[in-house]
C-alpha cells in the first residue's frame, strides 16, 4: 500500500505550484519576482520536502510595480489584511500581507527588506541584483549572496532579534555553498543603517563556523562601542533576546542603538507623530 505524502510535503508542493502563479503575475505587471526565507530555502537547502517551515510566502518585487502586483493579486482572490487603527501606516509600509484563497498560502508581498526610519533597505537594488538558484523544483529566484546576509541583519532586527533559528539556519547553509564578498556585506549593511545588526548577526554565523571578518563581528570605535552595549539585550552568539523589554522600551532604547542612522529616535518619533495624524484624519473622514 503506498504512503501518503507527509503534511510537510503536501505544503511544499502547494508552494511549488504557487510560485509558477506568482511569477506569471510578476510576468503581467513587469517585475521579477525574488523569494525569501521558507519559499526559496526549502526546496534549494532542505529537498523540497517540507522541512523548512513556513507560515507564509515571502516575496520581493520591484518597489515601482508594488502597487500594480497587489492589484492583480487582490483581483485573483486574496484579499489584503487591513489595519483599521492604523490605516496609513499600514498603506505606508515595506509589506502588505494577503490571505488567500482557498488552495494557496497567505502572501507576504514586501518593496522593501527593512524599516524605515530605523533602517533603510529599499528593494529595487536587491531585485536587480537577485540570482536563480538550482533546487529541486528548478532554478528559484533570491537574493544574491550578499544581499541575504543583509537581510538576515535586516529581519533579526524587523523583530528587535526575538527569532527562531530557520533564518540563521538558511544563511549557514547558503554560507556553506556559496562564497561571499564581505566588503561588499559590509558596503550594503553601511549604506542600509544596519552595521550594528551585522555584528550581532554576524556573531551567530562565527559561531556556526562562517568565516566571517572579525572587524564586522567585533567593530572597533563609536560602532564597538555600541555594539558591547547591545549585547547587554541580545544573546550573543544565538541570536535572540538576552533581556525582553516592552514594545515601547525597545522602541525608545533598543531600536535606536541598532540603527546606525544619525538622530534615529528623532527620526523615527516624527515619522510616527505624521503618520499618527494621518490614521487619525483618515478614520475621521470616514
Amino acid at each position: 500500500m503506498a504512503t501518503m505524502p507527509s503534511p510537510e510535503v503536501f505544503q511544499s508542493l502547494a508552494i511549488q505550484r504557487q510560485r509558477a502563479f506568482l511569477d506569471g503575475i510578476g510576468a503581467s505587471v513587469g517585475t521579477p519576482v525574488v523569494y525569501l526565507k521558507a519559499a526559496w530555502a526549502d526546496p534549494v537547502f532542505y529537498g523540497g520536502k517540507g522541512a523548512r517551515a513556513g507560515v507564509d510566502i515571502d516575496i520581493l518585487v520591484h518597489p515601482a510595480r508594488f502597487v500594480a502586483f497587489a492589484s492583480a493579486l487582490s483581483r485573483s482572490g486574496f484579499t489584503r489584511i487591513n489595519q483599521p487603527e492604523h490605516p496609513i501606516s499600514a498603506l505606508i509600509g515595506k509589506d502588505w500581507t494577503f490571505h488567500a484563497p482557498a488552495g494557496f498560502m497567505v502572501v507576504d508581498l514586501h518593496r522593501a527588506l527593512a524599516i524605515l526610519p530605523w533602517f533603510d533597505m529599499p528593494g529595487d537594488g536587491p531585485v536587480a541584483r537577485a540570482e536563480r538558484y538550482d533546487s529541486v523544483d528548478g532554478p528559484i529566484l533570491s537574493l544574491d549572496p550578499e544581499d541575504q546576509v543583509v537581510f538576515f541583519a535586516a529581519h533579526c532586527s524587523t523583530h528587535v532579534f526575538e527569532l527562531d533559528a530557520r533564518h540563521l539556519e538558511d544563511t549557514v547553509r547558503l554560507l556553506a555553498m556559496r562564497s561571499v564578498n564581505w566588503a561588499v556585506v559590509e558596503q550594503r549593511a553601511r549604506a542600509a543603517h544596519l552595521l550594528g545588526a551585522l555584528a550581532l548577526a554576524a556573531a551567530a554565523l562565527q559561531a556556526r563556523g562562517v568565516d566571517v571578518p572579525v572587524s564586522l563581528v567585533h567593530p572597533e570605535g563609536g560602532l564597538g562601542a555600541r555594539v558591547a552595549w547591545l549585547r547587554r539585550f541580545v544573546e550573543v552568539p544565538g541570536p535572540g533576546r538576552r533581556i525582553r523589554l516592552s514594545s515601547r522600551g525597545d522602541l525608545l532604547l533598543v531600536m535606536p542603538m541598532l540603527s546606525d542612522r544619525p538622530a534615529a529616535l528623532p527620526r523615527f518619533l516624527a515619522h510616527y507623530a505624521a503618520t499618527r495624524a494621518a490614521d487619525w484624519l483618515v478614520k475621521r473622514a470616514l
